[in-house]
């Protein structure tokens, strides 16, 4: 994954192993403060400020399992690039003095579908926690690659409920993908809750790498994310024609149809995840260690909209447990299911790496490391809170990619750059992860073993 340019985060005082010599982390006190706008001035970024997000609603959500549908994991492949639809960072600022692409994880991504219905017909969608749009292929896309897009079946019909005149879709993903079309009204229905009326994106043009079985994208991330813009010319994604509108999940909430969060349970066996809206996923957690931790907004400067509204699912873990060695210094991560890999910045991620037995060594190719494919993984947890979430060996180790020249085997654990930082499915695959923006917390149910 290539990641920004930061100043300022916290440092860590850990004691770097031997690998390539790269510029190091710039280290701050470790002293945490905000104002009264929640502000927290510990965490800043060039390019980004974080926010304390504040609840929606005075009573805990009421936690039964409903709503939810079946994930299917779809196969990797070394030449699909990730498209974890944080698209407002396509552009890389070379000069340092703000954030590279936080959407681009190259060859490292990891997808699940999920079905949708618009109009009566299913669409098979790849699910994102980054991207707030959802949109579908329309009957008349071309593809723009010079190749096939390789996107799955074209919804057949037009906007039941009317186009909206004067407004386009227009999205640049930061790995080079793009997708334009129009927008307009249809009922959507998804885990069983129905939408009348949603506003949703038909894809008619773009640049794609797909899998032949999706169709499109479901955004579940805050609104302040979507890509609408005024004007007909649908190549015009200018920032000052950004258009504000309700997503599929915040529609369902303010319409009153569910509660205030979503929640995912991914697996390492395909036919196990599931994911939720306004209840929880058919797991067992009686045994689950239980924590939760507040939501910042991760604001975008030059993006106004992030500014009023959370945008990325933004945390900040307590610390990391890895063999005899605890961190404790606070960084931002978010959550995304659309990354394969744990992004830990790099101090942190060259001392996890030299504890796998043999040592996981930095391949500069790849921008990841890599180890023997039986080594055996250290021990590894997240603390969130006062909770530690210990993942799994299993995903420590991604025998999905290896490297053909010295037949190691990928870890799942990389360098993140100067953030932020990215917990991905090789965290998320051992928690069950509750998305609640009524109470303004992220919650996290052990779930490493099954």
């Amino acid at each position: 994954m290539t990641f920004f340019k930061l100043v300022g985060l916290l440092g860590l005082a850990i004691l770097s192993t031997a690998m390539p010599t790269r510029p190091q982390n710039p280290t701050l006190p470790g002293n945490s403060s905000s104002n009264e706008q929640g502000i927290v001035y510990s965490l800043t970024l060039p390019g980004f400020r974080f926010r304390r997000v504040k609840p929606l609603a005075s009573t805990p959500s009421e936690k039964r399992i409903q709503h939810y549908l079946d994930l299917k994991r779809l196969p990797h492949s070394s030449n699909r690039p990730q498209r974890s639809a944080r698209a407002l960072f396509g552009q890389r600022d070379n000069d340092g003095g703000a954030f590279e692409n936080v959407t681009s994880v190259n060859r490292f991504a990891v997808e699940y579908a999920v079905q949708a219905i618009f109009n009566g017909v299913p669409m098979d969608l790849v699910v994102d926690s980054g991207s707030a749009d959802t949109w579908v292929r329309g009957s008349n896309f071309t593809c723009n690659n010079g190749e096939l897009c390789l996107l799955g079946p074209s919804f057949p019909g037009n906007f039941s409920k009317g186009p909206i005149k004067n407004e386009h879709f227009a999205i640049n993903y930061g790995d080079g993908e793009n997708v334009q079309g129009r927008v307009g009204y249809m009922d959507v229905e998804f885990a069983g809750v129905a939408v009348p009326g949603q506003e949703i994106a038909l894809a008619s043009q773009g640049i794609w790498h797909g899998n032949s079985f999706t169709s499109g994208v479901l955004g579940l991330a805050y609104p302040s994310l979507t890509s609408a813009y005024e004007g007909d010319d649908i190549n015009d994604d200018n920032q000052y024609l950004h258009v504000d509108y309700s997503p599929l999940f915040t529609s369902m909430v303010s319409d009153g149809l569910i509660e205030p969060y979503w929640a995912i349970a991914l697996a390492r066996n395909s036919s196990l995840g599931s994911i939720s809206v306004g209840g929880m996923p058919p797991v067992d957690l009686s045994k689950s260690d239980y924590d939760s931790t507040p939501i910042l907004i991760a604001e975008i400067i030059d993006r106004d909209s992030t500014s009023r509204q959370p945008s990325f699912y933004t945390i900040v873990p307590k610390g990391f447990h890895f063999g005899d060695t605890t961190t404790t210094s606070e960084y931002p991560f978010i959550l995304d299911t659309a990354t394969s890999l744990i992004y830990l910045p790099m101090n942190v991620a060259e001392a996890v790496n030299a504890q796998f037995n043999p040592p996981a060594r930095y391949i500069y190719d790849y921008d990841s490391y890599f180890v023997h494919c039986d080594a055996i993984p250290p021990t590894f947890g997240v603390q969130i809170e006062e909770t530690t979430f210990w993942v799994n060996p299993k995903d420590l180790l991604n025998k999905e990619v290896k490297d053909p020249d010295t037949g190691l085997c990928q870890t799942g654990i990389s360098d993140g750059g100067n953030g932020p930082f990215v917990l991905g499915a090789a965290f998320l695959t051992n928690v069950v992860v509750s998305m609640n923006i009524g109470t303004g917390h992220v919650e996290f149910w052990s779930h490493e073993f099954y």
